[in-house]
């Protein structure tokens, strides 16, 4: 049976402050937006330990996102290359986001406003360790 030792409780963080921050895609879905288009709905956890939601939604205006969102997150993206993308390729993944603040029910929470290509470090965030421990 796991054991561990108690600390006084703490909540994670809901939110960070807008800046550069360092994201791994911890889950994705497969689903359909309420537009009617495919979609991969992403789930991200920051090196700050707050957690968020983007969305790659599979519509010709969008299409940039989803090339932001790959190039960042290490692929290399050539231009009239036709792609597929399932849900369970890109988690695990990580990457830079550029992540704002907005309110929402009274609530505040992140949101991502660009994926960063070609950073190795974000601003807000020290450089990574070398361990191979997540975040």
């Amino acid at each position: 049976m796991p054991s561990y030792t108690s600390s006084p409780p703490s909540e994670r963080p809901e939110f960070v402050e807008p800046g550069d921050y360092q994201v791994e895609i911890i889950d994705a879905i497969e689903t359909v937006s309420k537009g009617g288009h495919d979609m991969i709905e992403l789930k991200l956890k920051t090196s700050a330990g707050s957690y968020l939601y983007d969305f790659l939604v599979f519509i010709p205006t969008a299409f940039w996102k989803i090339d932001s969102f790959r190039a960042a997150t290490g692929e290399d993206v050539k231009p009239d290359q036709d792609v597929e993308i399932s849900a369970d390729h890109v988690i695990g993944r990580t990457g830079t986001a550029r992540l704002t603040v907005e309110e929402y029910n009274g609530k505040k929470r992140n949101k991502v406003v660009a994926w960063i290509v070609g950073t190795t470090k974000p601003s807000n965030q020290p450089a990574p360790s070398k361990s191979n421990e997540p975040f």
